[in-house]
């Protein structure tokens, strides 16, 4: 047995809780410093991984005497780790009169104040995600008026309070409960914020002495009135999203929509089903149609920084050629399930889930050492960690591993307690839905003569040919290596140390030129290099704000000349609001598409 004291002091638990601060210790490291000093025969390191294997979802629970029932362990011992996690439950205890919003009769309950009021307010109802009611906000008293009405005077004490959904409730003084065109224009705003900042808005009531009326409810895909139906949270994005979206653009472009996306069956999922920062699914018929109105027919169609994917999975059809790119391995993952696997495996795969979805863990592992308790619930992270592994056991080719991968990463991503991205967790853990996996709505049939590459794009550029290239690189100084490094850190499984808060792993090899000072430089580099027909560059103009970092990486002029360069450049614009930690621009915030028909 190796001694506590002859190891180096780096992995020392003592030591490293000293120099690094507990979040830099292992659960099982944490414990070791309770207890102090091993056992004849277990170093102190030892001793605790021991505890924590045998006890598992139950530790929390442990009494002093299930401690002494191990050879070597006093009632000091027992009664110092009995008494620490006593006093964490006592801190986090939770409320139990907590209010549920289950539907719109329960908003009404919690908001009957407001029907009789004579003048307009604005309340909002902040949830956990059980959907518990953490607090009741008056937003706004008086007119309700878009133009001075920010999404930050709503979204602000959602992230103070660690919010994980919200409600808002608007009364009319007149007695008239229809929305008004106002309030039509308000919810449409908010719901993009929410789904920005990963703080969804599930319902808007209007309010009255005559009535009521819930969004949520008037919707013709609502089955059920309840906002969560079969363990899954529905949302006023997922109901009352448009297919048309109007834009301002300097031509007559007709509405073709030619393309048209699959709903998945039940127990499936769609590649769209992600939350991504960034993710243009809201744009895509106004991509659609200047590439309908500009392009002519398509053979080939490069989508070179894809993400999540749902550009290249718009245009995905037997007659098109899709090249899918990415610099991140977990979307590469994804983006090969959806896009790049042609052989049907249905049927092994679906066997194979169900089979990893019957596991049931009983011993910590790297992820949930790592990651439990804070991104997720213990009992998920462990399961997360286990299915991992098996998939690497289990998998009988690498279109079959990608595939399984893939349901993993959308799966822990829907129960991650975050804010939709991996930068920081949510300090109160309240996402304790179980994971379950579902199967990949692939469509097989049209990935015969598509490609799927995990490459820096600057450099994949100079090796294909394509009739549309498609851009959508980072536009400021965010990485998404740090935004989405756990799940990164789950595709690789290299299992290697993780330091900080966010427990972030190494991401040097993964840092987008993009997102640095040589961002112009890269974009030249790129569209010199491009041989193409036409090229198409989604570029937000975030403008100045108080956060640098959000603050656009190109500038127009620069984007203007280099493409101007290579052909003649015509520029559509769409108001789309994007968020930043700074004070918004709102008149001069847009999406815009760059469009470039190369010379020659």
């Amino acid at each position: 047995m190796v001694k506590i004291k002859d190891k180096p002091a780096v992995e020392r638990p003592r030591e490293r809780l000293l120099k690094k601060g507990p979040d830099a210790l292992s659960k099982s490291d944490l414990l070791a410093v309770l207890l102090g000093s091993g056992i004849k025969g277990k170093n102190v390191q030892q001793l605790s991984q021991h505890i924590i294997r045998k006890f598992g979802d139950n530790f929390l629970n442990i009494t002093a005497a299930d401690l002494q029932a191990i050879s070597g362990i006093g009632q000091a011992k027992a009664l110092q780790i009995v008494a620490a996690i006593s006093l964490v439950k006592r801190f986090f205890k939770p409320c139990e009169d907590e209010i549920q919003i289950i539907n719109s009769q329960d908003v009404l309950n919690v908001t009957s104040e407001f029907r009789n009021k004579k003048k307009e307010h604005l309340i909002s109802l902040y949830l956990n995600a059980r959907n518990g009611l953490i607090k009741k906000e008056t937003i706004s008293v008086g007119i309700l008026d878009k133009t001075l009405l920010h999404p930050r005077e709503i979204f602000s004490p959602a992230i103070e309070s660690n919010a994980a959904s919200l409600i808002l409730v608007h009364n009319h003084p007149t007695g008239d409960y229809a929305p008004s065109e106002r309030d039509n224009v308000i919810i449409k705003k908010l719901i993009e914020a929410g789904q920005i900042m990963g703080i969804p808005v599930i319902d808007f009531v209007i309010i009255s002495s005559k009535g009521c009326f819930s969004f949520f409810n008037s919707s013709n895909k609502v089955k059920t009135l309840d906002y969560i139906a079969e363990g899954e949270l529905r949302t006023l994005w997922d109901l009352l999203e448009e297919d048309k979206i109007s834009y301002t653009k300097s031509f007559t472009v007709a509405s073709h929509h030619h393309f048209k996306s699959e709903e998945p069956p039940d127990g499936h999922f769609s590649l769209q089903n992600r939350r991504y920062l960034g993710n243009k699914y809201r744009l895509l018929g106004f991509i659609e149609d200047i590439i309908a109105e500009k392009c002519g027919p398509v053979e080939t169609f490069c989508d070179i920084f894809a993400g999540t994917g749902v550009v290249g999975e718009r245009f995905n059809d037997r007659e098109i050629a899709i090249i899918s790119n990415d610099l991140l391995y977990s979307n590469y993952i994804c983006l090969h399930a959806f896009l790049g696997v042609c052989s049907d495996v249905y049927i092994d795969v679906q066997n194979k889930i169900e089979l990893l979805n019957n596991i049931e863990p009983k011993e910590e592992n790297y992820f949930s050492e790592n990651f439990g308790g804070t991104y997720f619930s213990n009992e998920n992270a462990r399961k997360i960690g286990a299915i991992r592994e098996h998939i690497e056991v289990i998998s009988s080719d690498s279109d079959e591993k990608n595939i399984l991968l893939c349901s993993l990463l959308y799966a822990a991503d829907k129960v991650a307690n975050t804010v939709g991205h991996y930068d920081a967790f949510r300090k109160k853990l309240d996402m304790l839905k179980p994971i379950r996996l579902q199967i990949p709505h692939i469509q097989y049939w049209n990935n015969q003569n598509n490609e799927v590459y995990n490459e820096d794009a600057n450099e994949l550029i100079k090796k294909i040919y394509c009739d549309v290239l498609y851009l959508d690189p980072p536009y400021n100084s965010r990485q998404y290596s740090d935004a989405y490094h756990l799940l990164e850190n789950l595709a690789e499984w290299s299992m290697p140390a993780v330091t900080g808060l966010a427990r972030k792993m190494d991401r040097k090899h993964i840092k987008s030129d993009y997102c640095q000072k040589n961002a112009t430089s890269a974009f030249a580099n790129l569209i010199y290099n491009a041989k193409c027909k036409h090229i198409l560059l989604s570029y937000n103009n975030t403008g100045e704000t108080k956060d640098g970092r959000s603050n656009a990486r190109i500038d127009d002029k620069d984007i203007m000349q280099i493409l101007s360069e290579r052909g003649s450049v015509e520029v559509f614009e769409k108001d789309y609001k994007a968020f930043t930690a700074g004070k918004s621009n709102d008149e001069n915030n847009a999406e815009r598409i760059f469009y470039c028909k190369i010379r020659g």
